[in-house]
C-alpha cells in the first residue's frame, strides 16, 4: 500500500506530475520504500492471534514483485523469535497455495543458509533454520527428502561433534510426528533404521558416546509414545490450520544442489513493464480476496474510524453533562473554584509524574509477563498513550539493568518497537547516547547491560549504525567509556561474528565518515598506535586491520623523511 503525500507537499515539491506516472522510476521507487515498510510491518506484528488476517494483509501487496523482501523478513523473524517458527510455517503455507515460486525463493534461500552456518558450526543458528525447516514440512511446503537428508548429514559426518547429535534429535523430535504419519514405512527406513545401525556401530572411529547414545535412543522412546497416544494428539495445531495443508505445491530440495540466493530480489529495481505487472497481480489478488477487496478494506477503515468518532462524542457528552450540572453553582462560591483550579494546575506536573510511573510500571509488567517479545510489544502499545514512546524506550533500558542476568526479552522487545515506529528508534538512539555520555554515572552491569540491548539492535538493523556509533572517540573518553566501548563491540563481535563485524566497518563507506574517530585512520602516528594498543587490550585486535595499515604507512613515510633528512646533512 502506497504512502499517502498530501497535494499540497506535492507541489511544494513539484514532484506531484512524476509521483502520479506509474512508469516513472520516483514513482516506482516509492512504491518499493511502501511495500518494504508494509511487509515488515506485518511481518513484524504476527502471532497466532492475527495470523489469518496477516495473510490477508500480505495479499493485498505485490508479493510477486516483493518475493525478496518477504523472504528476508521471515527469515530475520524467525530468527529473532524461533518461538514463532509454527506460526510462520503457517503463514508460508498459505501463501505457497497461491504463490508458489514465492516461497520457493524462500526455501532455496534457506537451503543456502543452513549449508553456509554449518561450515561455520554456527549451532544456535543452524538449530533456528533446521527448525524453520522442520516447520516447513510439518505444514506440507517442502519434501521429507530434505529432512532426511540434514538428519543424515550430521549422523554420517566425518566430523561428527556431539552438537551435530543435539542438532540431528532436535530435528527429528520437530518432524518425527508429521513423518510417522505421512510415509510410517519410508519413516522407518529412512531414519528408524539409521538410528539403531549407529546405536549398534562396532567401528571404533564411527561409534557414538555413551551421551549420544541416550540422546538417540530418547528419541526412539519418543516414537513408541507418540505410537500410544498418535489418535489423540493432533500433529498441526488447530489454531494455526488456515486451510487444508494438502492442497498446495510440496516442493522438492537437495542439501546438496547449490542455490542461487538471487539477493537481488531484495533491492529496488526500475520496472519497464510495471504497470502490466502489477496488472497481472491485481488478477491473482481480486482471486485470492475477492472482487470488492477495496470497497471491503474501505467498509473496515470507515468502521474504525466511526468506533473512534463514537467515543469522542462520548467523552464530550460527559464533559458537557458535567458542565451543565456546574450552571447552577452560585456566585459566592466562585472563588473557591479559582482556588481549586490553580490547586490543579500547580499539581500538574507530579500528576504527570504519577502517570510516567505508572507507564514505566506496566511496561516492567508487559515484559516480565510475557512468553515472546511480540506478546510483550503489542501489550505496551496497547497500554501507551500519544508521546509517550520516550519514556517506553528508557524504561526498558532501565528495566534491563535492573534484573539479576540479562533477559534477551528487553532487546527483542526493543527490536520491534523499533521496527514498528521511527519515534522509537530516534529516542533509542537519544537513550544510546545518554548512556555513553554519562556512563561514569552506571554501574558495571548497567554498561554491559545496556551494551548487550544495542548491540542485538545494531545486529538486526533495528537502528542506523553511524547514528549511535558516530558519537563514540577512542582516543579521547574516560574509563567507564571505555567499558562501554568494549562491551558493545564484544557484544557485536559475538552476535554477528569477528569476521562479518570486520566486513560490515569496513566496507561499510558511509558508516567510515561516521566512525573516524571511533576507528581513527587518519591521525598522527602516536595516536594511531594509542588506539591500536587499546583495541588489542579489549581483544579486538581484529578489528585495527585499517589503523595497523595506516600506521605502518605513516611510519614508512616517516622513516624516508628521516633518510632524505639525513643524506641532506651529509652533503
Amino acid at each position: 500500500m502506497s504512502r499517502y503525500v498530501p497535494p499540497h507537499r506535492k507541489a511544494e515539491d513539484g514532484s506531484e506530475g512524476e509521483m502520479s506516472d506509474m512508469a516513472s522510476a520516483a514513482f516506482q521507487q516509492a512504491a518499493w520504500q511502501a511495500l518494504r515498510r508494509s511487509i515488515t510491518g506485518i511481518i513484524n506484528r504476527i502471532s497466532s492471534e492475527n495470523l489469518s488476517d496477516s495473510a490477508t494483509q500480505l495479499f493485498r501487496e505485490n508479493l510477486v514483485r516483493g518475493r525478496g523482501l518477504l523472504a528476508r523478513s521471515l527469515f530475520r523473524a524467525q530468527q529473532a523469535d524461533p518461538e514463532l517458527t509454527l506460526v510462520l510455517a503457517s503463514l508460508v503455507s498459505r501463501i505457497n497455495k497461491e504463490f508458489p515460486p514465492v516461497v520457493f525463493l524462500l526455501c532455496k534461500r534457506l537451503v543456502v543458509q543452513w549449508r553456509r552456518t554449518y561450515l561455520r558450526k554456527d549451532w544456535q543458528s543452524l538449530e533456528n533454520i533446521s527448525r524453520f525447516l522442520a516447520g516447513l514440512y510439518v505444514f506440507h511446503v517442502v519434501e521429507v527428502d530434505l529432512i532426511y537428508q540434514i538428519i543424515l548429514e550430521h549422523l554420517g559426518s566425518e566430523t561428527r561433534s556431539e552438537e551435530d547429535i543435539d542438532q540431528a534429535a532436535k530435528l527429528f523430535r520437530a518432524t518425527f510426528r508429521a513423518m510417522s504419519e505421512r510415509a510410517r514405512a519410508e519413516f522407518h527406513e529412512q531414519v528408524l533404521t539409521p538410528f539403531r545401525d549407529f546405536l549398534a556401530m562396532d567401528d571404533d572411529t564411527m561409534r557414538l558416546s555413551a551421551r549420544a547414545e541416550a540422546v538417540l535412543e530418547s528419541c526412539l522412546k519418543e516414537v513408541q509414545k507418540w505410537e500410544r497416544q498418535k489418535d489423540e494428539v493432533s500433529v498441526i495445531p488447530e489454531n494455526l490450520l488456515l486451510f487444508d495443508i494438502d492442497e498446495q505445491t510440496t516442493h522438492s530440495l537437495n542439501l546438496q544442489e547449490k542455490y542461487a540466493p538471487e539477493d537481488h530480489l531484495d533491492r529496488y529495481a526500475f520496472d519497464p513493464k510495471y504497470i502490466e505487472h502489477e496488472e497481472t497481480y491485481e488478477i491473482a489478488r481480486k482471486a485470492i480476496l475477492g472482487e470488492n477487496w477495496e470497497m471491503e478494506l474501505l467498509e473496515q477503515v470507515a468502521a474504525a474510524e466511526e468506533e473512534d468518532s463514537q467515543a469522542e462524542t462520548d467523552g464530550e457528552e460527559e464533559t458537557g453533562g458535567g458542565a451543565e450540572a456546574g450552571k447552577g453553582v452560585s456566585q459566592s462560591k466562585e472563588a473557591s473554584r479559582e482556588a481549586a483550579a490553580q490547586q490543579a494546575l500547580d499539581a500538574s506536573k507530579p500528576a504527570i509524574s504519577h502517570e510516567q510511573r505508572q507507564l514505566r510500571k506496566e511496561v516492567y509488567l508487559a515484559i516480565c509477563s510475557s512468553v515472546r517479545a511480540d506478546e510483550a510489544v503489542h501489550k505496551i502499545l496497547k497500554q501507551m498513550k500519544p508521546e509517550t514512546e520516550r519514556i517506553v524506550c528508557f524504561m526498558i533500558i532501565e528495566g534491563c539493568c535492573e534484573e539479576k542476568s540479562y533477559r534477551k526479552m528487553y532487546a527483542m522487545s526493543a527490536e520491534r518497537l523499533c521496527k514498528s515506529k521511527t519515534q522509537f528508534q530516534a529516542f533509542f538512539v537519544e537513550a544510546f547516547r545518554e548512556r555513553y555520555l554519562g556512563a561514569g554515572d552506571l554501574t558495571l552491569k548497567q554498561i554491559e547491560y545496556t551494551c548487550k540491548i544495542y548491540s542485538h539492535l545494531l545486529r538486526t538493523d533495528s537502528l542506523y549504525w553511524n547514528r549511535c556509533l558516530g558519537v563514540m572517540d577512542i582516543l579521547h573518553n574516560n574509563e567507564s567509556q571505555r567499558l562501554f566501548i568494549n562491551f558493545l563491540l564484544q557484544g557485536l563481535t559475538e552476535e554477528m561474528g569477528g569476521a562479518a563485524l570486520r566486513a560490515r566497518l569496513e566496507t561499510d563507506s558511509e558508516l567510515a565518515f561516521y566512525i573516524r574517530k571511533l576507528f581513527p585512520v587518519e591521525q598522527d602516528a602516536a595516536s594511531l598506535e594509542a588506539a591500536i594498543n587499546l583495541y588489542a587490550a579489549m581483544g579486538l585486535a581484529h578489528l585495527t586491520a585499517p589503523m595497523r595499515l595506516a600506521f605502518e604507512k605513516l611510519r614508512e613515510s616517516g622513516r624516508k623523511r628521516a633518510r632524505v633528512e639525513d643524506d641532506r646533512e651529509y652533503l
